[in-house]
């Protein structure tokens, strides 16, 4: 899909004038250009941030010297580059087609004769690569390109170009490849990697091609690659014409791999089909075929080498937290030291047992940052400015949008987390702009969607994507760092730095030397975990079981500021009005706490039986407010003391959740609460006394719960939105979706949604 150029992208690279966006991932950009001599090209550039980096910047020369080395008829050929630019890029044939991995998901598996014939082009491209003295090493189906002259080989962000012969191209720094389809010993310590990876690789595409899933199944990644190491590959449902062949090129032992050479001539057949131009594949590929060449603002089905950015090293690893009782100082590791433990602890697990491997999955993203990041091909269609009206709507036509989230603010940009539904381990999280639906960048992820993500001074921070803070402006690291170096339950950020939770540790982190993050800054752990934390400027208190007595921690140093033993019984939730905190447990209690001394305030019944994950605390304009055992109630935040009581449905269709996982925040606007007392119902009562100041039904299913955009309210149950009057309650309007609404936001400007798990659409506001 190409995509008008934003207002700070590039009119021209070198000799070549931009008319597109094809897509975007975490190392860069993919453009559509147009030579001097007309000729439509691919242009790949990388962000800037990384181009100041000498790691990137050579990684990106790497990737231009390997894809101009190497010539056939099965490759995407390197018409000019320039890595040493201010914007380093590289521009390639413009090849209109369709991934083998879209193709199979849309299409089906391939018949056994197009398995056979396009195995055959694979390796008749694998032959020149590897006569370039390259190997590929990420050969997988979204790098295998179907167009209207057959399939192509694309990628070689990861190839190394090391002359001839070929010689060992991974270094103890690295773990590169695709999970399911990257061989045993590119993740094998002391291994090399020679040519028989890529034919590992092959056999792996025509397990894909020929029964729509690889050779070991569908799972995370580290259970894939355990599996790729240790397991049989399973080729039951591979037809038995091509089953032999696959199982040779999937053997453990490189040396007993067949060559290329060999490979091809068990393929190659005369007369072999033409596949691609016939039935559904044909279909497919004529639909990516550009009818002209867009302008600037044309939008248009048509998809060159899928702009997936190939994966690089792990990201760095910090050592496991000390097995220590109080808060110690962490010792600093260089990041060649970080990114070495982090090497270590997956070569370890892999002798050690699946369980080791999964642990390991659990302590790092595979996939997330600069690396492999699934191209935005969700349909974007245009709408109406007008009152009310359709502004745009973004549709994956195969695949999952599994979640959204609105950046408030001046950014401008609405999140959405989408994966191919397909088994795989890769997702992203894709930035939309709330105007007009264009992509603005995309960062990698798991496959599921983010747990903890959350917005936080303009900065999207969730751990499961990578290890720094993301600027929603623009993609780039911004300054909260350490999120993806444990595998948090909870996470507060405070200031540059941030606090997570990972059972019995507590691991901060905060920013050291400007942009670069040493280590861990200080660390606590106890017998069970830690949980409910609640911050109130630099104090966070924190809550852990029996015996063990509320506790408030500096959060720049680990500092003990006061513990609280008279909290008694489990906490189920905690929040804070600034100056104290408010503490609710298992029996109903509310204790009320002084922030700066730790002193025990008051701690009165609220009357309740509340349940742990089921209740949380906030407050709002003078008013504190306790969500539990079906009742919203209203309590005085100084002395803890019940003002008002009403009945409402279940946390999560009332209140929305909090970034870290730390808690969930009420509507609340104009000296009101919003909230549902029944389904379908929302009601909006006085936060002062709870009278109630207005109620609506409509709509039947599931209800979300409500949001407040300035003087606006919105609503939505089942496959219905309404806007109401904050102050009136009065209906400006009622739209019914294409689907179920599954989330909801809304700014100024009107509202969007998550309809099922296929489309993301922006409506105007009336």
């Amino acid at each position: 899909m190409t995509e008008p150029l934003l207002s700070g992208d590039p009119q021209h690279l070198g000799r070549i004038r931009l008319s597109g966006r094809l897509g975007a991932g975490g190392m860069g950009q993919v453009f559509l250009g147009r030579t001097a001599g007309g000729r439509l090209v691919a242009v790949k550039t990388v962000h800037a941030h990384l181009a100041a980096e000498p790691h990137y910047r050579e990684r990106f020369r790497r990737e231009a010297a390997a894809a101009r080395a190497v010539t056939g008829a099965y490759t995407a050929a390197v018409l000019d580059a320039d890595p040493d630019a201010e914007v380093p890029w590289l521009a390639t044939a413009y090849l209109p087609g369709v991934t083998l991995r879209r193709t199979v998901a849309r299409a089906g598996p391939l018949p056994v004769a197009a398995v056979r014939a396009c195995g055959a082009a694979l390796a008749e491209a694998l032959a020149a690569i590897h006569a370039a003295g390259i190997v590929h090493r990420d050969l997988k189906p979204s790098n295998v390109l179907i167009t209207a002259d057959g399939p192509r080989v694309i990628d070689f962000g990861i190839a190394r170009l090391t002359g001839s012969p070929l010689s060992a191209l991974t270094s103890a720094e690295d773990i590169i490849g695709t999970p399911g389809f990257i061989a045993p010993e590119q993740v094998t310590e002391g291994v090399e990697v020679t040519a028989a990876a890529d034919v590992f690789a092959l056999g792996a595409v025509l397990v894909f091609a020929a029964t729509g899933e690889g050779p070991f199944g569908r799972a995370g990644a580290a259970v894939l690659l355990y599996r790729a190491v240790h397991d049989a590959p399973e080729l039951g449902e591979v037809p038995w014409e091509v089953r032999d062949l696959a199982a040779r090129c999937l053997d453990k032992d490189p040396d007993r791999r067949p060559g290329v050479p060999e490979v091809l001539a068990a393929l190659k057949e005369p007369g072999a089909p033409l596949w691609w131009r016939e039935g559904p594949v044909g279909a497919l590929v004529r639909e990516a075929e550009p009818r002209d060449a867009p302008g600037p603002t044309g939008s248009r089905e048509g998809t060159p080498a899928e702009p997936e950015d190939t994966p690089a090293e792990p990201e760095d690893t910090p050592a496991d937290p000390e097995d220590t009782p109080a808060v110690t100082e962490a010792r600093t590791a260089s990041r060649a030291r970080r990114r070495a433990l982090g090497r270590r602890a997956l070569l370890g697990a892999a002798g050690s047992g699946a369980a080791g491997l999964v642990v390991w999955a659990g302590l790092r993203s595979f996939g997330a940052g600069p690396e492999e990041i699934p191209a935005l091909d969700w349909k974007l269609t245009g709408g109406s400015r007008s009152p009310g009206a359709l502004r745009w709507s973004r549709t994956a036509e195969e695949g999952l949008v599994d979640g959204v989230l609105l950046a408030t603010g001046a950014a401008g940009v609405l999140l959405a987390h989408g994966s191919d539904g397909f088994g795989s381990t890769q997702g992203a999280v894709h930035a939309l702009g709330t105007a007009d639906g264009a992509a603005r960048w995309s960062a990698g992820s798991r496959a599921e969607v983010p747990r903890l993500w959350g917005v936080v001074g303009g900065v999207l921070v969730a751990p499961e994507l990578k290890d720094t803070g993301i600027a929603l402006k623009d993609g780039a690291e911004a300054e909260v760092r350490g999120l993806g170096v444990v595998a948090p339950g909870w996470f507060v950020a405070a200031g540059a730095g941030v606090a997570a939770g990972a059972g019995p540790d507590v691991v901060a982190y905060t920013e050291s030397g400007g942009k670069e993050l040493a280590g861990p800054s200080w660390k606590l752990r106890s017998t069970g975990p830690w949980s409910r934390p609640a911050l109130a400027g630099r104090a966070l208190l924190l809550t852990g079981p029996a015996p063990t007595p509320v506790t408030c921690y500096d959060v720049s140093d680990g500092r003990v500021l006061w513990k609280q033993p008279k909290v008694e019984g489990p906490v189920v939730a905690t929040g804070t009005d600034g100056r104290r905190f408010h503490l609710l447990t298992g029996s109903g209690v509310l204790h009320v706490l002084d922030v700066r001394t730790g002193a025990h305030l008051a701690g009165p019944s609220l009357g309740l039986r509340p349940g742990a994950g089921a209740s949380a605390l906030a407050y709002a304009h003078g008013t504190g407010l306790a969500h539990a055992a079906g009742q919203v109630t209203g309590f005085d935040p100084v002395t803890g003391k019940r003002r008002w009581s009403v009945a409402s449905t279940g946390l999560e269709s009332s209140w929305r959740a909090l970034p870290g996982g730390t808690g969930h925040a009420p509507p609340v606007a104009g000296g009101l609460l919003l909230h549902r007392p029944g389904p379908g119902v929302v009601r909006a009562v006085r936060l002062a006394d709870g009278t109630k100041q207005w109620e609506r039904a409509g709509g039947t299913g599931a209800s979300r719960p409500p949001v407040v955009a300035g003087s606006t309210v919105y609503a939505a149950t089942g496959a219905t939105c309404t806007a109401y009057a904050l102050t009136s309650g009065d209906p400006a309007r009622t739209w019914t979706a294409p689907g179920t609404i599954t989330d909801l936001a809304a700014d100024a400007s009107g509202w969007y949604a998550r309809l099922d798990k296929r489309t993301v659409q922006a409506v105007n506001r009336v």
